[in-house]
């Protein structure tokens, strides 16, 4: 009853109560600032920067290859990243369908699942999530575990 009375006291003074304040600080965005201060869209669907983002949320601390990546047979140029002291790559498509048709054409011999354990021939973890292609060069469990949770969560929502 306190808490009402204090509550509507802030609204004969002008002010709103806390929850009315929380959730008009709280509003759904159509992009988002990264580090760099660069906008981020939010379009339902992954880029470069809402990946980087998405990783470094995690604690990752991502950090940009100055090299493009390159993973034949795949038909679009990939972004690399380091992560501790792994490499990762990533291939971002239009959609689903196209990234769904380009990972048709890779040789799922040479890859291990995101879920699998790593093998002994030290195989890349493949990582795919809407339309984005991920590989992750790491034998390491935690981390691999880290990144795959990141981007299989789904890109970020508008």
């Amino acid at each position: 009853m306190i808490l009402i009375a204090c509550g509507r006291e802030r609204e004969r003074e002008g002010q709103r109560p806390a929850t009315e304040s929380a959730r008009a600080a709280v509003s759904v965005g159509t992009s988002k600032r990264v580090a760099n201060g660069a906008v981020c869209p939010l379009t339902g669907l992954w880029s470069d920067c809402a990946v980087f983002q998405r990783l470094d949320r995690a604690g990752l601390a991502p950090r940009r290859d100055s090299t493009a990546a390159t993973e034949p047979p795949l038909t679009v140029t990939g972004t690399g990243l380091r992560i501790g002291n792994s490499d990762l790559e990533i291939y971002i498509y239009p959609d689903a369908s196209a990234r769904e048709r380009d990972e048709a054409r890779l040789d799922r011999t040479k890859y291990v699942a995101s879920d699998a354990p790593v093998t002994v021939q030290a195989q890349p973890t493949l990582i795919r999530s809407a339309n984005l292609i991920a590989i992750l060069h790491s034998r390491n469990d935690h981390q691999r575990e880290r990144v795959a949770d990141a981007l299989t969560a789904g890109p970020p929502q508008p």
